[in-house]
């Protein structure tokens, strides 16, 4: 059976207006379980398997329901109306969202609704699936009888208001998905090297770069193979415009071309190791949008930053290439071959805008150089997968000019997309934006440049399951700075690196299989990084109760 994932994080805002339906609900939908669910010339392997005289035969049909809830109780808040009821982005801007800390108590309930639909007829003989999602998100008691995006919630409701996902076609050319999937049309693009129509959410989290750099959906085609090891290619265009169509009477569209190459290999059972090597070319010049007509994309963006916690470049009209060369590992993450499991990557990322305008008044061009690195070792250490412990660590360098020629941080797709890239496998949710979310991503960093001052972070938590595989505890603690000082808030306070620390607990149980309600606080102790910032004026605090249920 297939599934997708997108918004317990991965998009959580798409194009703006969506929060993750990657990450929605923090981005956590689900993956997979078998070869595929077309019957074709596996039927005869299926039913020789065991018995099943009494089974049902496989589906050509598979519809999977994924709704989600959540009610916030919080002092952290965001404006949700520059991008029609979603509210995103690092606390104390004083745009964007517009997200302030301050001695007030704000409350709001938010729910999601992904169907997911898969087609596999008898007729094609296994070679091939069609999928197709799309998202339902607002705010309740928000906007009635209109058409717009991630809105509807309020009395009368009648709110046009669907959001396409996911439209592909997977073609298996040797009827068998783990040897060659070519994977076409709109689908969810991640820096993993796993086929994300066919790969549990878990998985993909915790493997290559842990939707660090990217992580959401995109138009394109993809290639996966585990033939021998594990292989995948991407070429997508992340964006079209008509650059040059008022000053130079040319109507061609300008693209930004992403292409990704990643390739996985298992050293010994359960321990793999990966390397990438990925490249961006941008030629629109600073023109292409990231919210149509609204906010637009690239490093020069005046507004996308605002709501991602990506650094602007102090460029105008530019295009450029990027390019970024990567290795991860992952170390038994499923606690199959033992109780310890790691994992972990490094990736460096470099290249170079020149602005297109030759009398500019700002930066001729802009060089890129910057590394990342993250690690992270659990235990399991009671009965069951939910007794756990966790350590982790982010490292990200950071750039103490951001208006030179020159920057030497970590470069995400957040510089592209609302949001372009959704970690959220933090385990926190204050210090890191808690991804169990549909139209609220706020945080301390929403990316991991931290707005291109670096990152310095440590994350431990500990989860016992205080009835078996029903009820399950965890507590966390997290701290963070970034990597260089960042400019004054105000001229006459000194502002420190200290970004803040953060206590949290969080308490899940479950109802019914892949139904369960949860309860999660956090106080996030606030350092020198706001001394002086007019909107962080106190200690940020949330509760959420959510509510979850995934059905097929």
């Amino acid at each position: 059976m297939t599934w997708w994932m997108k918004a317990e994080a991965g998009k959580a805002l798409r194009g703006g207006a969506t929060v993750f339906a990657l990450v929605a609900s923090g981005l956590a939908l689900p993956a997979s379980a078998s070869p595929t669910t077309v019957p074709g010339t596996y039927y005869g392997e299926w039913q020789d398997e065991k018995n099943r005289d009494e089974d049902a035969e496989p589906r050509e049909f598979v519809l999977i329901n994924y709704f989600f809830s959540r009610l916030t109780v919080t002092n952290q808040v965001g404006d949700p109306s520059g991008l029609k009821g979603v509210s995103l982005g690092p606390i104390g801007n004083l745009s964007g969202s517009a997200v302030l800390v301050r001695d007030l108590t704000a409350y709001y309930a938010e729910q999601r609704w992904i169907p997911v639909i898969e087609y596999s007829p008898w007729f094609v003989d296994g070679l091939a699936s069609f999928r197709a999602q799309f998202e339902v998100d607002f705010l309740w008691g928000r906007a009635a009888n209109t058409i717009q995006p991630n809105e509807g919630g309020g009395f009368n409701a009648d709110e046009i208001n669907i959001q396409t996902k996911n439209v592909n076609v997977a073609l298996y050319p040797f009827r068998d998905p783990s040897k060659l999937t070519i994977l076409v049309g709109t689908q969810p693009v991640y820096d993993t090297y796993h086929d994300p129509t066919r790969t549990p959410l878990n998985d993909i989290i915790r493997t290559g770069y842990k939707l660090t750099f990217l992580g959401s959906d995109a138009t394109g085609l993809s290639l996966f193979s585990s033939y021998k090891g594990n292989a995948k290619l991407s070429l997508l265009p992340l964006g079209t415009v008509q650059a040059d169509k008022a000053s130079g009477d040319d109507p061609r569209l300008k693209y930004i071309w992403l292409i990704t190459g990643d390739y996985n290999y298992q050293v010994r059972p359960g321990t793999n190791v990966g390397v990438s090597a990925w490249a961006l070319r941008d030629d629109t010049k600073g023109d292409a949008f990231a919210y149509e007509g609204l906010v637009k994309s690239g490093p020069s963006s005046g507004g996308l930053g605002l709501f991602t916690g990506t650094p602007r470049f102090n460029i105008e009209r530019p295009t450029g290439t990027v390019f970024w060369a990567g290795a991860n590992f992952n170390h038994n993450i499923d606690f199959r071959t033992g109780p310890f499991a790691a994992s972990g990557f490094i990736m460096y990322n470099g290249g170079e805008y020149k602005s297109s305008n030759p009398d500019t008044a700002l930066n001729p061009s802009v060089k890129i150089s910057g590394l990342s690195a993250n690690a992270e070792v659990l235990y399991n250490w009671g009965r069951t997968p939910n007794d756990v412990v966790t350590l982790e660590g982010m490292y990200t360098t950071g750039d103490s000019d951001l208006n030179d020629n020159k920057y030497k941080g970590a470069f995400t797709l957040n510089m592209y997309g609302l949001p372009g890239a959704v970690w959220f496998n933090h385990k926190t949710l204050l210090l890191f934006p808690f991804t169990n979310t549909a139209n609220n991503y706020t945080g301390a960093v929403t990316d991991i440049s931290n707005q291109g001052y670096g990152l310095r972070a440590a994350i431990a938590t500990g989860a016992m399951d205080l009835i078996p595989n029903k009820l399950n505890l965890k507590l966390g603690t997290a701290l963070a700075s970034s990597d260089v000082s960042a400019p004054r808030w105000v001229e006459d306070v000194p502002r420190g690196r200290f970004i803040g620390a953060e206590v949290n607990a969080e308490l899940r149980y479950t109802i019914r299989y892949l139904m369960t309600v949860g309860l999660h606080t956090g106080y996030m102790f606030k350092g020198s990084f706001y001394d002086g910032a007019p909107r962080v004026t106190t200690n940020p605090w949330a509760a959420f109760t959510t509510f979850t249920w995934y059905a097929f």
